[in-house]
């Protein structure tokens, strides 16, 4: 197991703490999402459910991440990510330029057993910033839509 949880408060093996969200946040989760649908069109409703229910969503001073734990390897666009690596699938602020995604990200970080790999659209340029200010390494490519949306795939290393 990676963390130990009680509620919703859960404790890394590093002894970090991270919150996840509940089925009482539903309401605000669905509102950060759709505040912010032109990057995340295709989160529906039922997937952000499905995530609180399996414990794969924080919601952490306004922030939102949604991951999991690779149980078997897997390929995030043209990258292998091994069996015990966390998938970061999105990170979404409230309240953009806050300073509170850099905050809840580095804990994510910190929180996480081992390496965390995500993807991300080419176009997002503000998003491709941020993860390169994170000190996260530009590791491949992830295309989508046949080929027509371009990707990038990032990974921030435990050992940085």
């Amino acid at each position: 197991m990676v963390a130990k949880c009680t509620g919703n408060i859960c404790i890394g093996q590093n002894e970090r703490m991270i919150r996840l969200a509940t089925e009482n946040d539903y309401d605000e989760v669905k509102e950060i999402f759709h505040k912010h649908r032109k990057w995340f069109p295709h989160v529906r409703t039922d997937y952000m459910k499905r995530m609180i229910g399996k414990k794969n969503l924080i919601l952490q001073d306004g922030i939102l991440i949604t991951f999991h734990h690779t149980k078997r390897k897997q390929k995030v666009g043209d990258v292998q990510v091994e069996k015990g690596e966390t998938v970061l699938h999105q990170i979404v602020n409230k309240e953009i330029g806050n300073g509170n995604a850099n905050k809840v990200l580095l804990e994510f970080f910190e929180w996480c057993p081992n390496n965390v790999y995500l993807s991300v659209r080419s176009d997002n340029l503000l998003a491709c910033k941020f993860y390169d200010r994170m000190d996260m390494k530009l590791v491949g490519i992830h295309n989508w839509v046949n080929g027509t949306l371009k990707g990038k795939v990032y990974v921030k290393l435990k050992s940085d």
